[in-house]
């Protein structure tokens, strides 16, 4: 038996310019390095250790066996037996057969993680040396992927529930943000990605799957849409994490070979690019329930690699013959997160005859959930369109299972007017017309009403939307008067989210040449000025002159505190950090380092 309750926690910590405007616009990580909230850690408990923060719910669900997590989709929490949930979680590990037990973490192997780690780290360091010292990789590939001993993390595993599907099954989270490897993948997921893009035409919708209903309105405006037109969904998320690894690399290696004529990329060679891709996959070490553990097939679900291989085992794997014929009919074809979206201009029985063409790969065919017809659901979107008269459609899609509040993120929000304007903005976004857009008006009224939300509240902010976009008051009825009053609404939001894009791909092109360095906390201004001086003199003594970095600038990022979430406090995810850190003696190493011969 499990319960369901709401969170209204607010976001964690996020990195913001210390010299210029304190906002998300600073942000310095790639699009295709962004991972979900399940992966965030806030920096208020990296240091700590769960038992550190005590509190009386803990002790009730330590006392009475229960567990509490968040969900995979959805701000609830979900309570349930703690016997139950491992069950569950045991029944995964077997059934995928993706871990391999290396080491109970007691006894003479109470140190094995630290010792696992400490390898691992050697090894990362020893594989950059030999890149550099064969000019496979230059002195900036090598910073890019280097690592510092004194932040790096072993990488921990732990569990959420799907409560979104029959019997609540369990979804595997590991979090890898200070990995041993993960300067490596934040630096070769971008570039693999821009190759897998270009080969396929495919699309990255980096503002979420609303995105996708302005790229087929546009597609459908330069006549690619015609009648019998059907949508295909792809859903990846189960084979993120059991793909072959021999397979997904042979796949991928394919791909560089077809698309870099030049047998390089950003001055690494496909050979370099194997090679750490191979590198990255043979050391998903991870401590999960006091034990040592070897990921042998997929990827973690925390490094953004993994959904990079995942679209290479499916779509340079399996598929491929689909892949030609989406290039050569001039397909839609579009991604975000783990699924993707594809027109076809033809029969559903066409379609399902080339997908038997894929090769051979019995063990992962059935894990890519596929959807066709002429109305199919894209994450939060649905999109459908009538044949008969040519129309396209769209409007929000809702799981009932995940969320009675609407929402647009996967985590809580504490402000309500802010997730207000944010639902109200995406419904209008995937409202093609005034009748669906007054159906999911209601639904937001009827759902912020029912959460305990005052009818004041909410006709004050969605006013308050109305007027910041030309729409006059509404002072009886919160309906717009018709369809012309709707579509200009909605007209100025294109037009705000075009902007908003322009603004940051400007903001991309400009991060290219940008060095972003965590300042220090310094309790004196003037100990934070020397080092930044300090800083900036050895790059310039350094790398000033030299023709890759001399434009580069650099700039100046420190951390902000903000409100912990209730799910940080009552939630034990986290193995002791004992378990995931060097010793000193690791930590304080001494070791002959390439730059220190420039």
């Amino acid at each position: 038996m499990s319960t369901i309750l709401e969170d209204d926690s607010d976001d964690s910590e996020e990195w913001i310019s210390i010299d210029d405007d304190n906002d998300d616009d600073n942000d310095s990580e790639d699009e295709d390095n962004k991972l979900t909230y399940h992966h965030n850690e806030p920096e208020e408990l990296k240091d700590l250790d769960w038992n550190d923060l005590p509190n009386f719910i803990r002790r009730k669900s330590i006392a009475n066996n229960i567990i509490i997590r968040l969900p995979y989709k959805g701000t609830q929490f979900y309570l349930g037996s703690e016997k139950d949930f491992q069950q569950k979680e045991t029944d995964y590990m077997k059934r995928t057969g993706a871990y391999k037990l290396i080491d109970k973490l007691d006894g003479i192997h109470r140190t094995a993680s630290q010792t696992c780690l400490a390898d691992i780290v050697e090894q990362v360091e020893i594989k950059l040396d030999n890149l550099l010292d064969s000019k496979c990789i230059d002195e900036v590939h090598y910073m890019k992927m280097n690592i510092s001993r004194l932040s790096v993390r072993m990488h921990y595993l732990y569990f959420v529930p799907e409560i979104h599907k029959e019997g609540i099954p369990v979804r595997p989270i590991m979090i890898c943000n200070d990995g041993p490897t993960m300067n490596i993948v934040r630096y070769i997921t971008p570039i693999l990605w821009s190759i897998f893009d270009r080969a396929t035409n495919c699309r990255r919708f980096s503002n979420g799957a609303v995105d996708v209903i302005h790229a087929i309105e546009h597609y459908a405006q330069i006549g690619h849409l015609i009648p019998r037109t059907l949508f295909v969904t792809f859903n990846m998320d189960e084979l993120m994490t059991v793909f072959r690894h021999d397979e997904t690399i042979a796949a991928l290696k394919s791909l560089l070979v077809e698309q870099l004529p030049d047998q390089m990329i950003d001055g690494l060679t496909i050979d370099t690019i194997l090679e750490l891709v191979h590198f990255v996959l043979k050391k998903q070490f991870v401590v999960y329930n006091y034990a040592l553990y070897q990921q042998i097939h997929g990827g973690a679900s925390g490094l953004p690699l993994t959904m990079f291989l995942t679209f290479i085992n499916v779509f340079y794997g399996q598929h491929r013959d689909l892949v030609k014929s989406l290039k050569e009919k001039n397909e839609f074809f579009g991604r975000y997160r783990e699924q993707a979206i594809i027109t076809w201009h033809g029969s559903e029985g066409q379609f399902r005859t080339l997908l038997k063409k894929s090769i051979g790969i019995e063990h992962t065919r059935n894990l890519v959930t596929i959807s066709i017809g002429s109305k199919v659901h894209f994450h939060d979107l649905e999109i459908s369109y009538k044949n008969n008269g040519g129309i396209l459609e769209s409007k929000v899609y809702y799981d009932s299972a995940i969320d009675t509040l609407p929402n647009v993120s996967d985590k809580p929000m504490e402000n309500q007017s802010k997730q207000l304007y944010a639902v109200l903005y995406r419904a209008v976004r995937c409202s093609s017309d005034v009748e669906t857009f007054h159906h999911e008006l209601c639904h937001i009224q009827l759902s912020f009403l029912t959460s305990g939300f005052t009818s004041e509240f909410i006709h004050s902010n969605i006013e308050r939307f109305y007027q910041e976009f030309g729409i006059q008051e509404k002072f009886f009825s919160l309906f717009l008067n018709d369809d012309d009053e709707y579509n200009n609404l909605r007209q100025r939001i294109i037009q705000d989210v075009e902007q908003q894009m322009k603004l940051k791909q400007q903001r991309e092109e400009q991060k290219k040449y940008t060095l972003f360095v965590p300042c220090p906390r310094f309790i004196h201004q003037e100990s934070r000025d020397i080092f930044k001086q300090g800083f900036q003199d050895l790059w310039k003594k350094y790398f000033g002159n030299e023709s890759q970095t001399k434009h580069v600038q650099i700039k100046w990022i420190e951390r902000t505190t903000t409100p912990l979430a209730k799910s940080d406090f009552l939630i034990n995810k986290r193995p002791p950090l004992r378990l995931l850190t060097l010793s000193k003696s690791e930590v304080n190493k001494k070791r002959y380092h390439p730059m220190d011969r420039l």
